[in-house]
């Protein structure tokens, strides 16, 4: 998948504010980081290298704690976030089976994506949750799913892209369908 269609725009302007407030020394590395990926999601190149163009913080040194920390993205992320816990208990009861059938249904084949094709969602292994007497868990945006097999992840993200009106990837042409169908009837009805 072509992450070109969820890669943020960043502006300079925010950037230079954000290393005005925090600060220009290496030891400013991690909350430039944060302030980034709050509000782009993930680090854009553009930004990573307005920070190392702006600061005493070199390359290497800013890629090296962005790589280190799990908590930063290097890549854009989907418009819904699904964390899947993987955790002592989690693991143990079957994350692994989780993340089989989310990439499944999302078509994410490829080892190195974690983003549905059409940006719909993303797919994040997390540490813990926190719901170890739930396990295996897994969260979509707040909302917890709890005491899941593969098939409960599928239907729980189903259910979830339905309430957010979100279109999940292979399913465009059926809900093509759907949308002529219910058209059809009207224009039936009112025949």
């Amino acid at each position: 998948m072509s992450n070109q269609s969820l890669e943020a725009t960043v502006e300079p302007a925010d950037v230079q504010s954000w290393i005005d407030a925090i600060g220009r020394e290496p030891s400013a590395a991690v909350p430039l980081l944060q302030a980034i990926q709050g509000a782009y999601g993930y680090l854009p190149r553009k930004a990573m290298d307005l920070v190392i163009a702006n600061t005493d913080v070199n390359a290497s040194q800013l890629y090296g704690v962005a790589t280190f920390y799990a908590q930063f993205r290097l890549k854009p992320v989907g418009r819904h976030l699904i964390k899947v816990c993987h955790g002592t208990a989690c693991h143990v009861l079957g994350a692994d089976r989780l993340n089989t059938s989310l990439n499944h249904i999302l078509g994410i084949t490829d080892e190195e994506e974690d983003t549905a094709a059409n940006g719909s969602y993303t797919v994040e292994d997390v540490a813990c949750i926190g719901c170890c007497s739930l396990a295996p868990v897994m969260l979509i945006g707040e909302e917890a799913f709890p005491n899941l097999s593969g098939a409960d992840a599928q239907r729980s993200l189903k259910k979830h892209a339905r309430k957010v009106k979100e279109v999940l990837p292979g399913h465009e042409e059926m809900q093509n369908e759907a949308k002529a169908k219910k058209a059809a009837k009207v224009q039936e009805v009112r025949a």
